[in-house]
């Protein structure tokens, strides 16, 4: 139903990564013999699914992405890597500037064990239930406690409907640039994209993610990765 639609990937690739402890942008760190963003740019490029790539990176990594990343490993679904924000969110809205109608996919550049089966279940699932935004998610292993700011404990949240959430996540695109367009006019601020949809009563649900679909945000995540992409390699 969907491929009469142009879908296109927005892969935020901006951030810090001060948690890295690394003078190098963690998009650029090794990870089994490539950088991390090329496993998930690579991820979208073998995806037939998609058609096209935005990358929003950090303006000094802009030259370095095009040259190490996108040519060297023949990523040729990229139309363009542009200067990301100062937030996660800034950057996504640029992407979405330069996106076309159709459906936006939106991933996290830190998040390079995603596969084609993760970006196609969440196609599938914003057409086939009608939805504006859709999001992977996994439950949650741990028990949740609600504290105040002094670390006391206010309640215990109910595990069995909380869900972790994760990237990719796919929306109607005429959708999701409305709702960005009016969180930057009212100041309205999220931590995801999913979050902005359900602040203006769009229609949005989750799917199954993957408990290895991990965001590499410190070095034990890095390590990690490594060990996870391993057992991928040697499996197939």
């Amino acid at each position: 139903m969907y491929r009469s639609l142009t879908v296109t990937a927005i892969i935020t690739a901006a951030g810090k990564g001060t948690r890295m402890k690394s003078p190098l942008s963690k998009q650029f760190l090794d990870l089994n013999g490539r950088p991390v963003l090329a496993h998930t740019l690579l991820a979208f490029q073998q995806c037939e699914a998609v058609d096209g790539i935005l990358v929003a990176m950090e303006p000094e990594y802009i030259d370095r992405c095009g040259e190490d990343i996108v040519e060297r490993f023949g990523i040729s679904k990229v139309r363009g890597i542009l200067a990301g924000g100062s937030t996660r969110q800034q950057s996504v809205a640029a992407g979405l500037e330069a996106a076309p109608e159709g459906i936006v996919v939106i991933h996290d550049g830190a998040r390079p064990l995603v596969g084609c089966g993760l970006i196609e279940q969440g196609i599938e699932r914003l057409m086939d239930l009608g939805l504006d935004g859709t999001a992977c998610a996994v439950p949650v292993k741990d028990t949740v406690k609600l504290v105040d700011r002094t670390e006391r404990v206010e309640r215990t949240l109910d595990r069995e409907r909380l869900r972790a959430v994760q990237t990719p996540q796919c929306f109607k695109a005429a959708a999701v640039k409305e709702a960005h367009r009016r969180a930057a006019q009212e100041g309205i601020q999220a931590t995801d994209d999913l979050m902005l949809l359900e602040h203006y009563g769009y229609r949005v649900a989750l799917y199954p993610g993957r408990y290895d679909n991990i965001k590499i945000t410190t070095p034990e995540d890095l390590l990690l990765a490594g060990v996870l992409l391993e057992g991928r390699d040697k499996s197939c």
